[in-house]
């Protein structure tokens, strides 16, 4: 299995039996859409060819870019500096609208049915239901700050922090498209990342340690990791980036990727073997 992963230091780095290539700047968030891989760094959005690594344009977007999701032909970028969620079209990067997100806004998440997407709003309480054209449908209000928020089962789920005394806990809760809110799972760690998993399932990330649920809301694994930054669902397997230490594949627990600021990654399948495409940034 191939791999993009976006670091902080090294630049967006292309992974395959091969080896590893740099294919572009340093990235932040990234998001694979008709074929092309859209990475959000400090001053632009960069788009390359997913086959190739080859660069073929890019976009301004607000600074800040913390999650990247796709729905059809449209790919959404939220910003935690500008509160807000930017679509633009996945081919020519052109800017179709913008919508507000919370405060300090976290995560997004794209339905599989692709028509609905998912806002954790951050430390304004809130995780956002908003269609395809940015129009919000709904709003629920969570105990402190939503973290990661994902669709879990017939419902969603969401990744609190929240105060209990004198401590911080990492919080799931299960949501109902109604506003039905049930406590599922909790840690008394800082929360890390959440992701929607192709079963219908999640998992969780939290500062040592990381938690699978199925569809039923039952955990199903758990495995300690210091600092989890992002996790990926991928073929058969789930990839965890790790503060300070790389991409692992779970639940293997294989270091995929060494890099001290992997920060976003996401499963691919190249052309060639890591092949120089005289890519032009």
């Amino acid at each position: 299995m191939g791999l993009w992963v976006a670091d902080g230091e090294k630049g967006l780095i292309m992974v395959d039996g091969g080896g590893c290539r740099r294919a572009g700047p340093p990235g932040e968030a990234l998001c694979g859409a008709r074929g092309r891989i859209w990475c959000a760094g400090a001053e632009r959005c960069r788009c390359y060819a997913e086959a190739t690594g080859e660069y073929l344009c890019d976009t301004a977007l607000p600074t800040g870019v913390c999650a990247m999701a796709a729905l059809g032909n449209q790919v959404y970028a939220l910003s935690a500096d500008a509160d807000s969620v930017t679509a633009f079209c996945a081919e020519t990067g052109a800017i179709l609208g913008c919508a507000p997100a919370g405060m300090y806004p976290r995560d997004l998440c794209p339905h599989p049915g692709g028509k609905l997407l998912l806002v954790a709003g951050g430390a304004s309480g809130e995780m956002l239901l908003l269609d395809a054209s940015l129009r919000c449908l709904k709003t629920y209000r969570l105990p402190g700050t939503v973290c990661g928020a994902c669709f879990l089962g017939r419902g969603m789920a969401a990744l609190c922090a929240v105060e209990r005394g004198e401590t911080l806990a990492s919080c799931l809760y299960a949501v109902s498209f109604r506003g039905v809110t049930e406590e599922i799972f909790s840690l008394p760690l800082v929360p890390g990342c959440l992701c929607g998993l192709p079963d219908g399932g999640c998992a969780m990330g939290c500062c040592g340690e990381t938690v699978c649920f199925r569809a039923n809301k039952k955990a199903a694994l758990r495995q300690p990791f210091s600092c989890p930054l992002r996790l990926r669902a991928a073929r058969g397997c789930m990839l965890l980036c790790e503060a300070g230490e790389g991409v692992f594949s779970l639940p293997s627990g294989r270091r995929v990727y060494s890099g001290e600021n992997a920060l976003d990654v996401l499963p691919a399948r190249f052309r060639s073997h890591c092949e120089e495409t005289g890519n032009r940034q």
